[in-house]
């Protein structure tokens, strides 16, 4: 570790026990998320698979072939809907839940919330 040290010679064991140590959170923080695309990723190939063994497979049942989710279509056939817009509230225009009105876009904006509250 001398070489790529900034530290004295005589700190370099706490040096090694701090890059353990954020190794083992990178660790931590990486390998439940790699594990989970990795089961997902074996789930999908095994069902393939099975998919086209005759007799009790999918394909013997008359059932769809599996095919990956789609992030722009629902199960049903409907296209999905990407908003970032902020909250829909029903009611009378202007009237929001119990007490909060929404500010018109022209108003003084006094923080960075959407509503005021009523007394």
């Amino acid at each position: 570790m001398s070489w790529f040290s900034i530290l004295p010679a005589h700190l370099t064991v706490i040096e090694t026990w701090i890059i353990r140590f954020f190794l083992l959170l990178g660790i931590m923080t990486i390998g439940p998320w790699l594990l989970i695309i990795v089961y997902d990723i074996v789930l999908y190939i095994v069902r393939a698979i099975i998919y086209e063994v005759p007799y009790f497979g999918g394909r013997a049942r008359g059932r769809q072939k599996p095919r990956a989710p789609s992030l722009s279509e629902r199960p049903s056939g409907r296209a999905r809907t990407f908003s970032i817009g902020g909250p829909v509230i029903s009611g009378s225009e202007g009237e929001g839940r119990e007490g909060m009105r929404w500010r018109p876009h022209d108003a003084k904006v006094q923080g960075n919330i959407g509503a005021v509250f009523e007394d």
